[in-house]
């Protein structure tokens, strides 16, 4: 019985033998070789994966068989299996080992602006390089609107560098349009070298103004990044376009010169400002503010750039000590400040409204009264018209005291100039003098509705509970007082709380003497 199995196995081994040997066996004589077509599998109901039909399709590519590889990839979409990043790889190399094949090349980009027009930009970047890495030149059309599509996504260093790429590896050069997506997108994202790149490839070499918005944003990316040089070009482009410049045009150039640490030639376009009809304000020489704040020890030589600058016969801007004295008062203690205030006249700036609310807001803040009433009496030997807001902001001033009456007194000297006192100020003083258990609140209310505001009830409600509130306080701090009892009473008064009524007291009868 063994035996006989013994030599029926051999007899299944030989002809399995003979088999391979003959050729009749597919993994024998070509393991990776398929048909030159999509029969085979068109004619089974089997559900094929993408990698299966990867891995067919690479045995294809080696073969140099790229019409099956196509067939292959119309099998995948008709069976709704969705290309891979692999599928175009082997497809493109298949392509790329048999001239000739222009057509396939169109299918290839056509695929490639379909996913463009899908904003895949990932696909499209695949697709993109893995014709460069089988040394396929994509088409200028395919090129551009990758980059389009990357500029638009919001991915402007690399729409820069595909750009730059393109065209210093071929002889064709992206459209005007291209470059004016990979500027917008540069200055959007405040990205310094992008902006650059492109502003100076649009208006050097193609000669091309952008419009006053894309200018717009190249400024302030400029301004942001330090570039004062291309800032400066930027308003020159506006010359050309016959836009006249504003204050939003040169805040930025201010602001570039700053980041760049040229300080001189920050305050030195102050007056350009004037002489073009833009008045600067502090808000344009923010930025010194805020260098100011990084680095406290620059103030020193900030104060004697322009004290060079007026010895040099220099024209130096009110805007910029008024921001540099408020650099003081931000990273400097008040007396620093008052002799900051005081060193504007040898500047040749002369005290103004703005400097005084500057420097009444530090007084304000530390709570001294001595040097805003110092800087008030500058105010008015200077001649300075006095207007609603000076007087405001004296009276401000000494409701930060304990004892503010002279806060009314500014109050009627305000009157007698013919202000009317704003609300927010007579809202002020009534919450202080109700604070204060001070009944001079009420007549403040009453005032206030003379002059012509509007009470808010909840203000009043909110005085009378302050003022309460603060009395039921003083009371309870006045009982702890051991000297309470004695302080303002008289001995009867004394007796008649002690005994409780009139009961301790001898009531002397009618007629006695």
């Amino acid at each position: 019985m063994l035996g006989r199995c013994i030599v029926r196995e051999k007899g299944i081994l030989s002809c399995a033998a003979r088999r391979y040997a003959s050729g009749e066996s597919t993994l024998r004589a070509q393991p990776w070789s398929f048909q030159e077509n999509a029969a085979p599998l068109q004619r089974t109901q089997i559900r094929t994966t993408a990698s299966r039909f990867n891995l067919d399709m690479a045995s294809k590519a080696d073969v140099r068989a790229p019409h099956a590889c196509f067939a292959l990839a119309a099998e995948m979409k008709q069976q709704g299996i969705k290309p891979t990043t692999s599928t175009y790889n082997t497809l493109l190399r298949a392509l790329g080992q048999r001239p000739g094949n222009g057509y396939a090349m169109l299918a290839v980009l056509e695929d490639m602006f379909r996913f463009v027009a899908d904003d895949n930009l990932e696909l499209a970047l695949q697709y993109y390089h893995a014709m460069k890495a089988h040394n396929l030149l994509p088409d200028v059309a395919a090129a551009q609107a990758v980059i389009v599509l990357a500029a638009k996504q919001g991915f402007p260093r690399l729409a820069v560098d595909l750009a730059v790429s393109f065209e210093n590896e071929t002889v064709r050069k992206v459209e005007d349009s291209v470059w004016v997506a990979c500027l917008h997108s540069s200055a959007t994202e405040l990205y310094a070298e992008g902006v650059s790149k492109s502003w100076y490839t649009l208006v050097t070499d193609l000669a091309i103004s952008p419009d006053e918005g894309l200018c717009m944003l190249v400024l302030h990316t400029a301004g942001r990044n330090g570039l004062p040089d291309l800032a400066t070009d930027v308003l020159r482009v506006l010359k050309i376009l016959d836009v006249p410049w504003m204050e939003h045009h040169l805040a930025p150039l201010f602001e570039a010169f700053c980041r760049a640490e040229r300080y001189q030639d920050a305050f030195s376009t102050l007056p350009i400002m004037r002489l073009n009809d833009i008045d600067p304000t502090t808000q344009t020489a923010l930025p010194i503010l805020e260098a100011v704040k990084k680095r406290p020890e620059i103030l020193d030589e900030l104060w004697e750039i322009l004290s060079q600058m007026n010895k040099d016969g220099k024209t130096v801007d009110p805007v910029a000590c008024s921001v540099l004295l408020q650099a003081s008062f931000a990273t400097q203690p008040l007396s620093r400040a008052l002799a900051d205030y005081n060193t504007l006249k040898s500047l040749g700036v002369p005290p103004s409204a703005e400097t005084f609310h500057i420097f009444i807001d530090g007084c304000i803040s530390a709570g001294n009264v001595a040097y805003g009433e110092l800087a008030f009496r500058q105010l008015k030997e200077a001649g300075v018209p006095l207007d609603h807001d000076v007087f405001g902001k004296m009276i401000t001033l000494h409701l930060t005291q304990a004892t503010y009456d002279d806060a009314f007194l500014y109050l009627e000297e305000m009157q007698t100039a013919g202000h009317v006192p704003a609300l927010h100020l007579y809202e002020a003083l009534a919450i202080k003098c109700a604070t204060a258990v001070d009944s001079r609140y009420l007549v403040v209310l009453d005032e206030m509705k003379q002059v012509g505001h509007m009470i808010p009830p909840e203000l009043r409600f909110y005085c009378a509970e302050l003022y309460d509130t603060s009395t039921t306080r003083l009371r309870a701090e006045a009982l702890k007082n051991p000297e309470f009892g004695t302080l303002g009473m008289d001995g009867s008064a004394q007796k008649f709380i002690e005994t409780g009524g009139l009961s301790g007291l001898e009531i002397p009868h009618v007629g006695e003497k």
